[in-house]
């Protein structure tokens, strides 16, 4: 390795202080390098892309107030949000702490997890997929994905996009859901979430693309935008999903009290 890795563009990011001897040096070297060099110069340090890895806080932040909400409202949603947003953060970290592919895997690993059980859900609450299939087609999509993820890595394409592709479908079907509802069911909470993931989108593209790119700022990097601003998108989702929880749990109450 020459000291510099090549981005999904094609440009260069430095790596000046990442070489032997450092941490996760050993594990690069054993996985392989991920597939994009965010903007960040990757640091001889056990957290050696400060900017990228300590924004995941965000969705720390976001998973505690959900967990709250759960525990003062019981509310499903809720809880579902909690963990797997935790489980964004935390293998996020894990993946900007050390850059390399099998740390990136586990970055991953919670996107896909959280991507497809709002994907699957939706199914379901489009009559599409029973009850019980919703685990077991959660699991699937999961673990093809991760399968596939490997088949694009020996490609040498970008595997970035199926969850590109997982969070159209799930605007695809909520739209569909939307309209089934009619003017009188409220989405502002979604449709917030999806402006705040399209700001999300756009600060990570303008870092790998290098139209906002300082290497050496480890406070505030687009990838780092990137993490806050998807981080309150989900804030925004778990409001929505909580409210479509509320809803269906009181339709169902007034269901059992019409057949009594």
């Amino acid at each position: 390795m020459n000291g510099r890795v090549e981005g999904m563009n094609g440009l260069a990011a430095p790596e000046r202080l990442f070489s032997p001897g450092c941490p996760w040096w050993d594990l690069r070297t054993t996985w392989g390098a991920p597939n994009v060099k965010w903007c960040e110069a990757t640091l001889c340090a056990w957290v050696n892309e400060p900017a990228n890895a300590w924004s995941n806080v965000a969705y720390l932040a976001v998973a505690l107030g959900c967990l709250w909400r759960w525990s003062t409202t019981r509310n499903l949603a809720q809880w579902r949000f909690a963990w797997t947003t935790l489980l964004v953060g935390v293998l996020s970290f894990a993946f900007h702490a050390t850059n390399n592919f099998g740390t990136q895997i586990l970055d991953f690993v919670g996107m896909y997890v959280l991507v497809f059980l709002l994907l699957t859900l939706n199914l379901h609450r489009l009559e599409w997929i029973p009850p019980s299939r919703v685990v077991p087609l959660h699991a699937g999509l999961t673990v093809g994905s991760l399968l596939l993820l490997l088949v694009l890595r020996a490609t040498g394409l970008p595997y970035q996009f199926i969850v590109l592709a997982a969070v159209l479908l799930i605007v695809g079907t909520e739209l569909v859901l939307s309209r089934r509802a009619g003017p009188r069911s409220s989405h502002r909470d979604f449709w917030w979430a999806v402006g705040l993931m399209a700001v999300a989108a756009a600060c990570s593209v303008a870092d790998v693309s290098r139209r906002w790119c300082d290497p050496d700022n480890h406070w505030l990097q687009g990838h780092a935008a990137w993490h806050v601003a998807s981080a309150l998108a989900l804030l925004f989702a778990a409001r929505h999903y909580a409210r479509v929880e509320e809803d269906t749990v009181s339709r169902l109450s007034r269901t059992d009290t019409s057949r009594e």
